[in-house]
């Protein structure tokens, strides 16, 4: 007995060390790294999946935030927890954006992946990938020159750039053509003298392929917001027809004693939700809510506010001072008048797939915008387990913050459960098991010869190995067959194998 006290206290110390051990370093289970940081890459890819990843692979991407309590999951702190998954990507030199920009902002309607296929690009239909992707360099080169969807160019009712604003990729990069638009300016919070750098100044989620025109001479830095249509303004049409829309002017909404100018720049309806969910996803990837991040001018200290931002002088952020842009309920209007469609989901996909490997949670859950800047914070929490992906169809996601349980055909599949739920749980059932097997290892040596014959006689009278033959026998026959069996214990072993194979025989019958 006092063995066995001695070994349970030795276990039990041993787990505890365990259990603590692996709440302190959990590389030593996972090996994991330590918490993500950007990563820059040299090479493009040259096979590009073109398929929309699955609701399992995208509540996957965020199964991390499952273990949170909903306080961590609601206002900044839900941008906080965000970080450590978005930062966790890879971004290339600023040149690379052109030719990413083949995919990831491409006309697909006017350029289907089909034409690309030539002796230099090889597309499969079947699964939809480029297995063997040439990017192309200029007009008259080799490799791919699609329609690309541009930023503030007017399109049809079908989200077709108009005939009159179409571009291809390697068309013009003048302010006549297209430039790499900065969604979130670079002087607000990060600039290299010598150009865009990344992670943030290459970051595709925000740099996206916008009109020259409209980005130098309209947006240029200055803060977005609704213009006050009742006083003079600058209408990007009267430089070209398929520019209006985009308007230059007196912001609508002013905040006194806050607002560091008056002007403000309010793109075309079309594109007002794109550009405030990426100012969002630029709010989540770069900040230091945390207080404990590393803060350069290429991995920004970045956050949205209510008022009029300064749109002169380049200002750059620390750990201490985030850089602010605004404005943000206007931010939050076009996010729910203009809402995700498809071409958004698809671009944010090809972006996760092939290029930097995350995603834009705005994109994915647009409801997680009000639960982080609007009504709901501090009162509902995010939910990526439940919470509705959505699909694009043209309006915006209504109904609660936690939806109604999936209709029939739409819920989780066991394995995407099992994604969802945090390692560390089938951690602490492995070790409880392995713990467990020991005591009962421990448990058995310690008996003596005579107590441990007589568990595993024990354990033999309960297998299931005799048990199948008494079961198929009737309360009747159990009773005839035991009374005979009474009767005869004194034959002989002829004898009662006799009996038994008659009563068997009576049975059948």
């Amino acid at each position: 007995m006092k063995t066995f006290k001695k070994t349970l206290l030795l276990l039990g110390g041993i787990a505890a060390t365990g259990m603590l051990g692996s709440a302190a370093s959990p590389k030593e289970i996972f090996k994991a790294a330590a918490p993500a940081t950007p990563s820059y890459q040299t090479k493009l890819p040259t096979v590009i999946d073109l398929k929309d990843s699955t609701e399992g692979e995208i509540r996957s991407y965020y199964s991390s935030l499952n273990s949170l309590d909903n306080a961590e999951l609601t206002g900044d702190n839900l941008l906080k927890n965000l970080k450590p998954i978005l930062q966790d990507f890879q971004y290339f030199n600023y040149d690379a954006v052109w030719k990413i920009y083949e995919i990831t902002d491409r006309e697909w309607a006017l350029s289907p992946a089909a034409s690309d296929a030539t002796n230099d690009i090889t597309f499969d239909e079947a699964s939809q990938t480029f297995t063997k992707y040439t990017y192309g360099t200029s007009n008259t080169k080799g490799g791919s020159n699609p329609y690309v969807r541009t930023l503030y160019r007017n399109r049809d009712e079908k989200g077709v750039t108009v005939e009159a604003g179409r571009i291809r990729e390697w068309g013009d990069h003048n302010a006549s053509g297209t430039n790499r638009e900065h969604v979130w300016c670079q002087s607000r919070g990060f600039k290299d003298d010598n150009g865009a750098s990344g992670p943030a100044g290459t970051d595709v989620h925000h740099l996206i392929s916008g009109d020259g025109k409209v980005n130098q001479a309209y947006h240029n830095n200055t803060p977005y917001g609704n213009v006050d249509k009742t006083k003079t303004y600058k209408n990007a049409s009267k430089d070209s027809s398929f520019l209006d829309g985009n308007l230059l002017g007196t912001a609508k909404n002013l905040h006194p004693g806050l607002d560091a100018g008056t002007e403000v720049f309010e793109p075309q309806d079309s594109d007002k939700g794109d550009i405030a969910r990426a100012l969002f996803y630029m709010a989540a990837c770069y900040n230091n809510i945390s207080g404990n991040e590393t803060i350069t001018e290429f991995n920004p200290n970045l956050v949205l506010v209510n008022y009029i931002t300064d749109d002169g002088t380049a200002e750059a952020s620390s750990a201490t001072h985030p850089v602010a842009m605004g404005i943000l309920d206007d931010l939050l209007e076009w996010h729910k008048n203009d809402p995700v469609d498809e071409y958004e989901i698809h671009r944010n996909n090809l972006i996760y797939k092939n290029f930097q490997h995350n995603r834009n949670p705005f994109i994915d859950f647009p409801e997680w915008v009000d639960i982080v800047w609007g009504s709901k914070k501090g009162t509902a929490s995010a939910k990526p387990q439940t919470d509705v992906i959505y699909a694009g169809k043209g309006t915006a996601p209504a109904g609660p913050s936690t939806p109604s349980k999936p209709s029939e055909g739409e819920g989780l599949s066991i394995a995407d459960l099992l994604k969802n739920i945090n390692p560390m749980v089938f951690v602490g059932i492995g070790v409880a098991a392995v713990i467990i097997l020991i005591i009962i290892i421990v448990i058995f040596a310690s008996l003596s010869k005579k107590n441990k014959k007589k568990v595993i006689k024990a354990f033999n009278e309960v297998s299931p190995v005799d048990i199948p033959t008494k079961k198929k026998t009737t309360t009747t026959r159990k009773k005839s067959t035991s009374s005979s069996t009474k009767k005869k214990t004194t034959t002989s072993t002829k004898s009662v194998n006799k009996t038994t194979s008659t009563t068997k025989k009576k049975t059948t019958k």
